[in-house]
This record gives structure tokens, sequence and C-alpha cells, in this order.
């Protein structure tokens, strides 16, 4: 998502409602990495009587995911009658809005956040000591936080960034050399987050749960030309754990063919910046934070294209081996100026669930399945690789069924 304003309205008290909708049936899922999911963050609309946090929440696993992506932000708290100046931290935020832990507690197995800092205190400026000790303790208190009340219950928690190249650039600014200094603020910003994180881990007594660190990037083709971005600059400076790509720039090709060439070499850039890492969960570090397109009424051929770029980028993160790859969004937050819809949801502003929609849920309940009766047979899960065979497999399946229906909606508006 490329509007760094999502997040001045993303607990917004304008609120867009029509008919009050149910929640689909969430089924009970196994205990496996899917691979595929979305973000879910709150927007201008919604549809129940529930907060929009635990609306999206409900949302995301009546589609059928296990992964559930939001922000934390202090932007929360006028929607629950606070103010910014009631809290210090990220923790004070969580603690003073019980909805979080009332989502932290839904059957998700990955939690991913955008969480800056709630401090005040801006990296840009530069970072003295007495500002490194409050940032370090803010992420190193959340991060104990989540190991002390979710130990002991499989979640994995994924505490990241927004698209960092537009923090560090200035949002939309790509063209813009960021200065030497900046670059060195911002190395240390996350340092620091990394360091507090890493600390956290190591001195609060946990198991089978567990907290990492992730950095977004999204101009990587800047680094792949010589240019200064957070890939080429930042990342071989700090002991990340993992890295985000949201993926416009390389994940929006006319077929899945230019699609697979471009992503897996950018793919591969970032990884090989990055610091060497042992002991960590997944075959890769890099993992797709934002993918997706606009899909404009009035332009029916979009819709179809919208829809067969998805199912290329899921095609290729599976292949791929990537760890999650992530669809923006649940319910749509992009406009023209004249404020038409681009339809970048899987629930629409009318309540209605579109095409995407189905191809996730479907693809969920028919791998969720598919894991069930793996395991009733032989006791165990599968292979990641026996895994990757099957989701292929699924994803097929259900594109290829229901792309007949996009293809009608496509020959109804012409």
């Amino acid at each position: 998502m490329k509007l760094y304003s999502l997040l001045v309205f993303l607990f917004s008290t304008t609120i867009i409602v029509g008919q009050e909708i149910s929640y689909d049936k969430a089924i009970a899922l196994e205990d496996y990495n899917f691979v595929l999911g979305l973000n879910s963050f709150p927007t201008k609309y919604q549809f129940t009587k529930d907060s929009k946090l635990i609306e999206q929440a409900k949302q995301t696993r009546a589609v059928g995911s296990n992964i559930f992506k939001t922000t934390i932000t202090d932007k929360i708290l006028l929607n629950y009658g606070f103010k910014k100046s009631d809290v210090k931290s990220t923790l004070d935020v969580v603690k003073l809005i019980p909805d979080f832990d009332k989502v932290f507690q839904m059957d998700f197995k990955y939690f991913f956040f955008w969480v800056h800092t709630v401090t005040g205190i801006k990296w840009k400026e530069g970072i003295n000591k007495e500002q490194e000790k409050i940032l370090y303790k803010e992420m190193y208190d959340f991060t104990a936080y989540l190991l002390k009340k979710y130990n002991n219950t499989g979640k994995t928690f994924m505490i990241g960034n927004w698209e960092g190249d537009w923090l560090l650039h200035g949002e939309g600014k790509k063209n813009i050399e960021p200065s030497q200094q900046t670059v060195e603020n911002m190395t240390k910003w996350f340092q620091i987050r990394q360091r507090a994180i890493a600390d956290a881990k190591e001195k609060t007594s946990h198991k089978n749960v567990d907290v990492y660190n992730y950095i977004e990037v999204n101009l990587v083709l800047k680094g792949m030309e010589g240019k200064i971005c957070i890939t080429r600059d930042i990342l071989p400076n700090v002991d990340v754990d993992f890295v985000s790509y949201s993926s416009y720039e390389s994940s929006k090709k006319k077929d899945y063919e230019a699609n697979k060439e471009s992503m897996t070499k950018v793919l591969n850039y970032i990884e090989n910046q990055l610091k060497p890492k042992e002991g960590l969960p997944f075959k890769r570090r890099v993992f797709i934070g934002e993918y997706g397109g606009h899909a404009m009424d009035d332009k029916p051929e979009t819709l179809l294209k919208q829809f067969d770029n998805a199912k290329d980028i899921m095609q290729i993160a599976l292949e791929e081996d990537l760890p999650f790859t992530l669809y923006w969004q649940l319910y749509n937050n992009e406009y023209t100026e004249t404020g038409k819809s681009k339809n970048m949801s899987l629930i629409n502003e009318k309540g209605e669930k579109r095409t995407m929609y189905f191809l996730h849920q479907n693809y969920f309940k028919k791998i969720n399945e598919y894991l069930k009766n793996y395991k009733d047979q032989h006791k165990e899960y599968p292979s990641q690789e026996d895994f990757k065979i099957e989701a292929l497999k699924v994803l097929d399946e259900v594109y290829n069924e229901l792309r007949v229906d996009v293809i009608n909606i496509v020959n109804s508006k012409k």
C-alpha cells in the first residue's frame, strides 16, 4: 500500500456502513504455515457492531487465514476515548486497548505488526544516548510482554515497519537521494529495534512462542541500479531476522513469466544483502509483505488483470519457498480523486465478497483439508516440499474454477 496516509484514517471515527453483514463460519485450522495470507488494516468502512480492529480479525479468520497483519499505533486511542498523551510506549497502547489482546488470543498462528514508536522520538533527527535507551526499552518491553503472555501458545509475532524506503526518502519521492546522515540515523534506529527484540528473547523465559523483527523495503530496484536505498545501504549493517518486500515495483508485469523473472531477481538480491543468521524457522528470510493491484469498474479488463496477477504472485511465492506472501488487502483503502474505488479488496464497500475473497478462502479450505487428512493418515504433517507440491496444485484448481466467474463479470460490464 503506497499511501502512508492510511495511518491517518486507520481508526477514523468516520464509518461507511451498508447493511450489517455476518461473518462466514470459521473452520478449525491445522497447525501449519499456509504461506499465503492478506493484510487486514481497518479502513473507512465497516459492517458490524464490532470495533474495526475486531471486525478485521474476524473477517480474516472467516476467510480461513491463520495469519493476521495490522498496525499498532497511538492513532487508535481516539477511537476508544483516550488521548495520545495517555501512553508513552507501544506496550501502553496494547494494555490500554483490550481489543489487541482479544485479537492475539484468537487462533491465528502468525501475527504481523507495523510498529514504529509511540515515544515521539524522530529517528530522522538523530538518536542521542537517552533516546536510544527509550527506544530500546519500548521494543524490549513489548517483546517481553508477548513472550510471557503468549508463552506455550505456538504463536509467532513479527514486528516490523511500513514501507521503509518511503520512510527513508519521503513518501512517493523515489528519485530523492537520501543524505548519508539520514541513512546512518535509520540504520541506528533499526539496530536498536533488532537488539532490543533479541535481548528480550534471550532474557525472557519462554517456550513454544516466538517474536522476530523484520524490515520492510519497497525500492529495491534503486539498490540494484547502484543508488541509495535500504536494501543496499542499510540491510548489510543490521542483524535483522527477516525482510518484508512491498513488491509493487516488480510484481505487476504483463504475465507470469515476466513476473517470475522480475521477482526472483529482486528477492535474491535482497537476501544477498543480509548478514548470515542461524536458527531461523524458515527456508528463506525474505517474504512479500504486500502485493496486489487496482481493478476499476469502468475498465472491466482490469478485473481479470488483477485476478490473474494475484495468482501469478501466489504461485511464484510458493515456488520460491517464501515463508509468507500477503495480499493487499481485506477492505479497500484506495480511491481515485473523484472517489471511485480502486477495488484492492476482498470485501468491497457494499459488503460484497469479491472473487479475490473466494480465491483465498477456497485455497485455505482445500489446503487445510489436505493437511488434516495427511496428518490423520501419517500421524505427522507433510514436509515443506510435499506441502509446496500440493499447495501449487490446489492454487491452480481454485484459480481455474473462479476465473470463469471473473470473465463473466468482465463481459457483463462491457
